[in-house]
């Protein structure tokens, strides 16, 4: 008997999903839907022309640490095809000057002492008070505790606001005095709970690590997008429909229901909803205990502006890939990619390109500016940075309202909590995505490969 699943989104979750479904069932291919509400698959992968050049409108890399996304590039054919950045140099903005990043830097953590004092990131008594880490006694605490406590009680306040909340807390848009260590920064957990030391837990892992040339972030010339669209044309047994809005998921006598605008209701015998969770808990109007758990993930919205400026505008050499900025710079920015300099790809005689993010946890300014006046206050801040003599060229936002998930403390608990309601009230029903249980474009990779596994036990029962 031929099966039928659903796949709730069409971002590289669900294109996952359905990737992964087509491999376990390759002798018997079911039948496999997918459900986009937007004009195009990709989801927060996107990928537009700027000055001539394919970048991308959120993110631009993919982690390279973890195997997720190297593995699916190899499957696909398109391993060879990836680009690594230019420079693995940055900054970070300290009382409204560029100060590098020290060497040994590991998310945001100082592991070269005298780097750190040369680098004037910190004051000499806040780098002295980070090195004392080493000789410390063990004071954890005994439970799970945020990023910022870890590194507030190891290595001091300044360490914690100048350089790991800029780093940590610009990928996640969030406040690392809130953020789940072991679900946002589990390297660092590791490190702290295998020796009293955290610095010298991370020179361990080091000492341990593979290749430490391999470039730590990947893309393609391409854009983002490249994955996406080739993971999509890769798909041999999988309806893609796109302008489809769902509306619900529900129980029925043969499986469960889905309903959507503009088309007849689908019966399925698995439904993987893959959109964030303040989307997902719109289908769930006949569970109210799965809409309630559902809310309690929170949030944060950014805007992401590209804009480019002639070369011989910019008397910074911009040697680097970027800078940081601190929540106490007061700036609307939070970080800035020197586009034009991370990627070889984008290397042009004529043009400089920035990619400004803007907003975070607690941080919505943003939001009271309408698009003209927001890319006028940022190109305001670059010129101050970065000894900017013109104007900007051209110039394009792009607004991401609550696209953070905000993975605080209790977040994994959370979780547990709504796989469970969802098999007790609606079995058949997986959720997979930024939202749950990883970040980034490999660990969406990685649920999505794990629903699929889980739909296909399910249907083989």
């Amino acid at each position: 008997m031929t099966r039928n699943i659903v796949i709730i989104g069409g971002g590289i979750s669900g294109l996952s999903v359905a990737y992964r479904l087509e491999k376990l069932f390759a002798s018997d291919p079911p039948n496999i839907t997918l459900l986009e509400k937007s004009s195009a698959i990709g989801g927060k992968i996107r990928t537009s022309s700027f000055l001539g050049h394919q970048i991308d409108e959120a993110a631009d890399a993919f982690l390279t640490r973890v195997p997720w996304g190297l593995d699916l590039c190899s499957e696909l054919g398109i391993a060879a095809d990836y680009i690594s950045p230019a420079s693995s140099k940055a900054y970070v903005v300290v009382n409204g000057s560029l100060r590098q990043l020290p060497l040994g830097l590991v998310l945001g953590v100082p592991t070269k002492f005298l780097s750190l004092l040369k680098s004037r990131i910190v004051s000499p008594l806040s780098a002295i008070r980070a090195g004392l880490d080493r000789i410390k006694p063990d004071d954890w605490p005994g439970h799970d505790e945020t990023v910022g406590e870890l590194i507030r009680r190891r290595l001091g306040p300044e360490i914690a606001e100048k350089l790991v909340d800029p780093l940590i807390g610009s990928i996640n848009a969030g406040d690392t005095d809130l953020l789940d260590l072991g679900l946002v920064a589990p390297q660092l957990e590791a490190a702290a709970r295998n020796n009293k030391s955290l610095i010298n837990g991370l020179r361990n892992q080091a000492a341990q690590g593979g290749d430490k040339a391999s470039p730590v972030f990947c893309s393609f010339p391409e854009g983002m997008s490249y994955l996406t669209n080739t993971l999509r044309s890769q798909l041999k047994h999988t309806d893609v429909q796109t302008n489809i809005e769902v509306t619900s998921v529900l129980n029925h006598a043969k499986g469960l229901k889905v309903s959507a605008q503009g088309i007849p209701d689908t019966l399925a015998d698995a439904v993987v909803i893959a959109t964030p969770a303040n989307v997902s808990c719109k289908f769930f109007d006949s569970t109210p205990s799965v809409i309630s758990l559902l809310q309690q993930i929170e949030f944060s919205s950014v805007a992401l502006i590209t804009i480019g400026y002639r070369r011989s505008d910019i008397l910074n050499p911009l040697n680097g890939s970027g800078m940081l900025v601190p929540r106490s710079e007061g700036l609307l920015m939070t970080a800035c990619s020197w586009a034009s300099s991370k990627w070889p790809h984008w290397v042009d005689d004529n043009h400089v390109v920035f990619r400004v993010s803007v907003g975070r946890y607690g941080d919505n300014r943003f939001n009271a500016y309408d698009d003209s006046s927001l890319v006028r206050h940022v190109a305001d801040e670059l010129k101050n940075l970065l000894e900017i003599e013109g104007e900007f060229i051209e110039s394009r936002i792009s607004r991401w309202p609550n696209s953070f998930p905000q993975y605080k403390r209790g977040h994994e608990t959370l979780v547990d909590s709504i796989d469970t309601q969802i098999k007790t009230d609606l079995p058949g029903v997986f959720l997979t995505g930024s939202s749950y249980r990883g970040l980034g474009i490999p660990a969406c990779i990685r649920q999505g490969n794990e629903a699929a596994r889980a739909v296909t036990d399910y249907l083989r029962q």
